[in-house]
């Protein structure tokens, strides 16, 4: 750090240059960032932390993707669904699977009321793991059916917001 950028840092925000006020300005947002997150609570968390952790948007069609039955997913996550079929003995009713940021942005306004997503519900569009092709919504039928959530999460699945959104599980760790 130069001598003057310490003396701009040691004064307040008046006496500092620009590009002073500008580091300033972002330390402000960033605390009131952190605010909002204590205000709405625990599952807001998770949505503030995922949207300003650097996660990139993604909202082109993932390469790798392979369909079966209706249900689009990457190479490795159809791989570990096809496993936990196998363990459970049947198929496993997938409702949602692969979606593009559209489609994302239609279920958070069906959800939230609001394209945008909300914490907890619909991750906003581009940073949903629908969109990369890595998470499944099941039925409540197989949310009840003995068996299929130790099957999923034996194959790699995890059951993200089992309070909020209990059918939707996400793949190679909680999204």
């Amino acid at each position: 750090m130069d001598d003057r950028l310490e003396e701009a840092t040691a004064g307040s925000d008046r006496s500092a240059g620009p590009r002073h006020r500008r580091r300033a300005t972002r330390r402000r947002r960033t605390v009131a960032g952190v605010a909002l997150v204590g205000v709405v609570g625990g599952s807001a968390l998770a949505f503030a932390l995922l949207h300003h952790t650097g996660i990139e948007r993604v909202c082109g069609r993932p390469s790798d993707l392979r369909t079966r039955d209706d249900v689009t997913l990457a190479a490795d996550a159809m791989s570990a669904l096809a496993r936990a079929q196998t363990e459970v003995g049947h198929r496993i009713d997938v409702v949602q699977s692969y979606r593009s940021c559209r489609q994302q942005a239609l279920a958070c306004e069906q959800i939230c009321g609001t394209r945008a997503g909300c914490p907890g519900r619909c991750a906003p569009p581009g940073l949903s793991w629908h969109q990369r092709g890595l998470a499944i919504d099941i039925t409540q039928g197989m949310l009840d059916a003995p068996g299929v959530i130790t099957a999923l999460e034996d194959s790699g699945w995890c059951q993200a917001v089992p309070a909020s959104d209990p059918g939707h599980f996400s793949f190679d760790g909680c999204h």
